[in-house]
């Protein structure tokens, strides 16, 4: 069987992929598409259990408000990370990837992100003595969500044809490879970019954040990273439909 399972990982895998993706989540997802290759379940079903999971930790870091309640609601996301990683790879193996799956896979992948960055915010409200001081991790929380939600919306609008035919842009890489790369270079710019897309890409290090109790931590990075984000599109954006003519 392990054979069986490491040709499943070789072949199902993407060609590049983050550390964290290939090398430990991946290997127990093979384990899964192993047992799941004989069955009639789809990869869309896989990511509707992937978004169940996920749900599921959340609300254990919400209930359960002790630092072990924080491990296995940290423990449970990254379960719910490694089914996400078995749809594509169910897909690939089956040869029925399609462009609306991976519009669904990237589209559940944010949903969750917004579970994870209001939970923990909710989270640490409900552990904050001072009411004004956990009122503010309610603001953060929300504003956590809003600007991972505009840079899902600009990412969505920088990929429509539309918009590449009207800047000559080519087109970006799949949304659900956003954050698996390494820096092209060692410029800083090149490395502040590298880092941001390793703290959006949170299942990476999230469990880490967890076993310190510093969910704080998480918040602030990827609010700032998003904040990155966001400040990098729109720049784009503003630059290369600012100086071109109106098509509508």
């Amino acid at each position: 069987m392990l054979g069986a399972v490491r040709d499943i990982y070789r072949q199902s895998k993407k060609k590049r992929d983050n550390f964290w993706t290939e090398w430990i989540s991946r290997p127990p997802a093979a384990l899964f598409v192993y047992f799941l290759k004989g069955t009639s379940v789809t990869p869309n079903q896989v990511s509707f259990l992937a978004i169940a999971v996920a749900a599921g930790g959340c609300a254990t870091l919400i209930l359960w408000r002790t630092w072990l309640g924080l491990i296995v609601g940290g423990l449970i996301l990254q379960l719910a990370y490694v089914i996400d990683c078995v749809d594509g790879q169910l897909a690939r193996l089956k040869s029925m990837s399609s462009p609306v799956g991976a519009l669904l896979d990237f589209m559940l992948d944010e949903v969750k992100a917004f579970m994870v960055i209001g939970a923990s915010a909710v989270r640490l409200w409900l552990q904050t003595p001072d009411p004004h001081e956990g009122a503010r991790w309610l603001l953060l929380g929300i504003a956590g969500m809003f600007v991972a939600a505009t840079g899902i919306t600009l990412t969505t609008f920088m990929r429509r044809p539309e918009y590449l035919d009207a800047t000559g842009a080519p087109p970006l890489p799949p949304a659900t490879e956003r954050g698996d790369h390494a820096p092209k270079s060692l410029s800083p710019i090149a490395l502040v970019e590298a880092l941001g897309r390793y703290v959006l890409h949170y299942p990476s290090w999230f469990l880490f954040v967890c076993a310190f109790n510093r969910l704080d931590i998480f918040i602030y990075a990827y609010l700032g990273a998003h904040l990155l984000y966001l400040g990098r599109a729109s720049l784009i954006i503003l630059v290369k439909l600012g100086r071109g003519r109106r098509t509508a």
